[in-house]
């Protein structure tokens, strides 16, 4: 007990001295810039960060807008009862209350979730539809049909009601990164899917990915959910043991190949996405988990100083305190983060 606490006061003041904590990292200036005013109620400012021909910064604003605006919901909503209703404001309105839904069910597994929780759940949820479909059917662009693959994940539509959803997303945009991201959700064993489709999907969309290009990520959040089944499966309780999985596991030839390649072209590209920081943080620990150390070093500067608090990164499967040891792992390799 008198090691834990020490323990733990160790690395809460290394966390301060490095300014290292949980937050969602991603860049976009304008976004940043205008969210506060977004917060207060000036739904013009979020219509207008929406109005971009950007598609990844377009999916990555309504995320951002959607999270941080369910207290405006009532506010979002009232445009459909508006004679000729804006489509975004429509479209940002759905997948607020998608967020808001899925805030009240949790990531928990379903046998987790409880019956009242699925029924106010649902109630919530249901209300989406309508406003996603309007938008979605007067768009060019894939965004507001990438919302409804989460609003059909959350229903529980039937896998050819969600394959037809995902075929219309490929008519309009073949490549939609974000549609990609939430279909791999789809396909996953805990949903709709298997592990087989997982990573064939995975592997197809990395064969094709341009260097430096956000699909990259797609095998090694593969071989995230595959551990997370095998977790559940084996019912690990500590850290040593957990580590021990993930270190026989990305120790495997087959699996430690697929992410170095992925990772070596992945830093061959541009870098110039707004998420580059989340997928830096998911590369990196897992590159360092097998002992990469040498491409760890190099995609870690990559990854800044907010740890993702929900994502495919592995530090909270190694330490009480994930952002610590992120930190510590960082000294260790010489990839020094700025004091504050």
């Amino acid at each position: 007990m008198v090691f834990s606490k020490l323990f733990a006061r160790h690395d809460e003041r290394l966390a301060r001295k490095y300014g290292v904590t949980w937050g969602d990292p991603w860049h976009d200036p304008d976004l940043a810039a205008a969210l506060p005013a977004v917060k207060a109620g000036d739904l013009a400012a979020g219509l207008a960060l929406l109005d971009t021909p950007d598609p990844q910064l377009r999916s990555l604003r309504l995320h951002i807008l959607s999270n941080e605006t369910i207290p405006l919901l009532e506010k979002l909503e009232s445009g459909m009862d508006q004679p000729d209703p804006e489509p975004d404001l429509l479209m940002w309105a759905g997948a607020t209350r998608t967020k808001a839904a899925w805030e009240i069910r949790t990531g928990a597994w379903a046998e987790d979730v409880g019956e009242e929780r699925f029924r106010r759940f649902h109630e919530t949820l249901a209300p989406a539809f309508e406003p996603l479909m309007y938008a979605a059917q007067i768009s060019l662009t894939p965004t507001a049909l990438d919302q409804l693959q989460w609003f059909g994940l959350g229903m529980g539509l039937s896998r050819e009601e969600m394959d037809h959803l995902w075929e219309r997303i490929v008519e309009l945009d073949p490549e939609h990164r974000a549609s990609q991201e939430s279909r791999f959700q789809v396909l996953c064993h805990k949903w709709s899917g298997s592990h087989e489709e997982m990573f064939d999907f995975a592997r197809e969309a990395v064969a094709r990915a341009p260097l430096g290009d956000r699909s990259l990520a797609l095998i090694a959040k593969a071989h995230y959910e595959n551990l997370n089944i095998m977790f559940r499966d084996e019912g690990l309780e500590t850290y040593g043991a957990v580590r021990g999985v993930l270190e026989g596991y990305y120790s495997d030839p087959s699996v430690k190949a697929e992410i170095v390649d992925a990772v070596d072209r992945w830093l061959a590209g541009p870098l110039d996405y707004p998420l580059i920081a989340r997928d830096a943080h998911m590369f990196g620990s897992t590159l360092h988990v097998a002992g990469e150390h040498q491409r760890a070093a190099a995609v870690l500067p990559l990854a800044g100083a907010l740890v993702p608090d929900s994502g495919f990164e592995l530090w909270t499967f190694l330490d009480t305190h994930p952002p610590a040891y992120y930190a510590r792992t960082r000294q260790k390799l010489g990839v020094p983060l700025p004091t504050v």
